[in-house]
Parts: structure tokens; C-alpha cells; sequence
């Protein structure tokens, strides 16, 4: 039996682990729910100048990689912007606004969505993007756990629980919608 112990394994933090998890059980569920369906089904939009099934999938992957890119590029700076309470005020009216109902026009940044795309090939991205969120996560440092970390660009400053917790909002958000655009479909 080899008992050798790998020093150079690094695990994520708890906190961030349960929150990262919950997005991949959320991405796993919908992409579930979405493999079989006919991809003129998932690239038809809804109305005229409105997404289809698959373009808010692209938008979400999108999401996720300008978000880590940001994260990734902030930890490297020497002095970073430590959590206030308007940082926690704004990201609890960012959590309420996603969960409302209400309908956003997407940052530009985020709005350049495919005409068409496979489900096969968004998985791969996302698979992608994931890995990425996820080495970024791991090798967070303990410190900056209470430190601004991202821009949204209407919330401002989040550490990387609230960033966090916004991607998951985010996704839900867009999930209902991809929900509401299935059922439209099949019945």
C-alpha cells in the first residue's frame, strides 16, 4: 500500500467549495435537461431579436469566462479593496433584482452570442470555463476571501462569495427563462 502524501495538492477552501458545487449541480441539471432536444429546438429564439435556448447557454458561458479572466487578473494586484458593508448592501440588491423577474439588457461585454451553436460543443466550452473557475478557486488565497475581487457592472466591487453567489443567481435567472422557452417549444 503506497501511503506517500502529495504536499503539492491544494484543496479548496470549504465555503467556496459548497458554492462552486452548487453551480456544477445546477450547469449538470440543465445540460441534462437539454441533451436530446432537437438543436433546431435549442437555436430557434423566441421572437424576433430575442435568444434562443442555446445563445443564453453561450451568454452564461461568457459570463463565467469574463468573470474568472477578472478574478484571475485582480488577485495579482498588491492591494485589494477590502469587503464593506455597501459591497454586501449592493450585492444583496444584485440578488433580489436577478431574482425578481425582472428582464436586463446583457453588459456588452456578454451580449455577442452565436446565431447557432450545438449544445455538444457549449458543453465543451463550459466544461472548459469550469476547470478554469475552478483552478481559480483552489488556488485562491485564504486572505482574499474578504477582499473585492470582481467588478459587476452594475453592483460594483464583490468579494468572491458574493461573485459567487451572483453566478448562481445569474444562471437561475436565465435557467427560468430557458425553462419558460422549453415548455413553449414543447407543447
Amino acid at each position: 500500500m503506497n501511503t506517500t502524501l502529495f504536499s503539492h495538492i491544494q484543496l479548496m477552501n470549504p465555503v467556496l467549495e459548497s458554492r462552486y458545487l452548487k453551480l456544477e449541480e445546477s450547469r449538470n441539471r440543465l445540460i441534462g435537461e437539454l441533451e436530446g432536444l432537437d438543436e433546431e429546438l435549442l437555436n430557434r429564439p423566441a421572437a424576433t431579436g430575442k435568444w434562443s435556448i442555446n445563445q443564453i447557454v453561450a451568454h452564461l458561458i461568457q459570463v463565467e469566462q469574463l468573470t474568472n479572466s477578472y478574478i484571475q487578473r485582480k488577485v495579482q494586484e498588491e492591494e485589494l479593496e477590502s469587503a464593506s458593508l455597501a459591497h454586501t448592501l449592493r450585492s444583496l440588491l444584485l440578488r433580489v433584482a436577478l431574482h425578481s423577474g425582472m428582464k436586463f439588457k446583457a453588459p456588452a461585454a456578454v451580449a455577442k452570442v452565436p446565431a447557432h451553436a450545438s449544445l455538444n460543443s457549449l458543453r465543451i466550452q463550459w466544461d472548459a470555463a469550469r476547470y478554469q473557475l475552478e483552478d481559480t478557486l483552489t488556488e485562491l488565497p485564504r486572505p482574499l476571501l474578504d477582499k473585492c475581487v470582481f467588478r459587476h457592472p452594475y453592483a460594483g466591487m464583490l468579494t468572491i462569495t458574493q461573485t459567487l453567489a451572483f453566478l448562481q443567481d445569474h444562471f437561475d435567472h436565465h435557467a427560468r427563462q430557458i425553462s419558460r422557452l422549453r415548455q413553449q417549444w414543447l407543447n
